[in-house]
């Protein structure tokens, strides 16, 4: 019995040699904050960096809708953009709101607790002028901005045919809230 134990245990030392590693993959980025702008053709931004990591980068990608546009976000930089981080999502007005937050909470990599901003001028505009949009975003949220989630926008708008969401737009570098909006689902 004994004998068993140890080969038992010797084979299992050697597989965990075998077993894959869990560490990140060089040059991947994790986007942070998405840009949504158009209902088809869609685009869509992507921007890394922040708090979590040093440099900021980004990365844009069209498709005739949310889906192929997404396929298309990882590689439309000079590293890879990961979609698992983001925790920030930036609606432009001319967005099918109820579409996006559809296909957002349908996909295994984008989460349902990602927050639903409204782009003053648009996404991709605002992005664009702005330095670390998830720092900016983060720290409105600790101002206390009240921003729903993806799942609550979606559930508000499939409830009540409107969600209320902040707008912001970028000012010297920065993005800042505006106000706010009610979306309806009859745009």
């Amino acid at each position: 019995m004994k004998g068993v134990v140890m080969m038992a245990l010797a084979a299992a030392v050697a597989l965990s040699g075998c077993a894959p590693s869990g560490r990140e993959p060089d040059n991947l980025a994790l986007v942070r904050v998405m840009g949504v702008d158009g209902a088809g053709p869609v685009t869509l931004t992507g921007v890394c960096g922040g708090a979590n990591q040093q440099d900021v980068s980004r990365g844009t990608s069209q498709g005739e809708t949310f889906g192929l546009a997404r396929d298309r976000l990882p590689w439309s930089s000079t590293e890879e953009l990961a979609l698992t981080s983001v925790g920030y999502l930036l609606i432009g007005r001319d967005a099918d709101l109820t579409a996006v937050l559809f296909a957002v909470l349908e996909d295994q990599d984008l989460g349902a607790s990602a927050t639903v901003w409204l782009a003053q001028d648009g996404a991709l505009a605002e992005l664009e002028s702005c330095q670390d949009p998830a720092t900016d975003l983060e720290l409105l949220l600790r101002q206390g901005v009240r921003v729903p989630t993806a799942a609550q926008a979606l559930a508000a708008l499939c409830t009540e045919g409107q969600a209320v969401l902040p707008v912001v737009t970028a000012r010297e570098g920065r993005l800042e809230i505006r106000g706010e909006e009610v979306w309806k689902t009859n745009r």
